[in-house]
């Protein structure tokens, strides 16, 4: 009988559905720019209530995706302090196969992760964190 690993605990989370990928084309973040800036001054402020001292923020691929989506991250960086990191494809693959890695324990054998995303779908697999394998697909997004 196999033993469950025992996920990670975070001291905290907060989260939101931002919503910001456009339909057709690359897309841009008009809209999604005030979502994202008013989120990220919130995050800001509640790290700093909570006490953390180093802020690392990441955007993946609505805003890896977006043509403006180094001014809109350059904005927002200046309006809150926070400066935000564009994960590569194979980054965000890779760190959500360790993530999954973690959460089901080293010895639970070879694993296939598939990261559903508003813009995009991962798919990573292997035993190891050097083994890890990414298939970038293009996604639509549902309803």
């Amino acid at each position: 009988m196999r033993i469950p690993a025992l996920g990670p605990l975070p001291a905290f989370s907060h989260k939101a559905e931002l919503h910001l990928r456009s339909t057709g084309g690359r897309p841009a973040l008009p809209k999604g720019e005030g979502l994202l800036g008013a989120f990220v001054a919130e995050a800001v402020r509640i790290a700093e209530d909570k006490g953390v001292e180093d802020f690392m923020g990441f955007a993946t691929s609505a805003v890896r995706d977006a043509v403006n989506g180094d001014a809109v991250l350059s904005r927002i960086a200046k309006q809150t302090g926070a400066r935000i990191n564009v994960l590569a494809g194979e980054d965000e693959a890779r760190l959500t196969f360790l993530a999954a890695r973690r959460w089901f324990g080293w010895s639970s054998g070879r694993l296939l992760v598939l990261d559903i995303g508003g813009g995009s779908l991962e798919i990573a697999s292997g035993w190891t964190r050097t083994r890890t394998l990414r298939y970038p697909c293009r996604s639509a997004r549902a309803g």
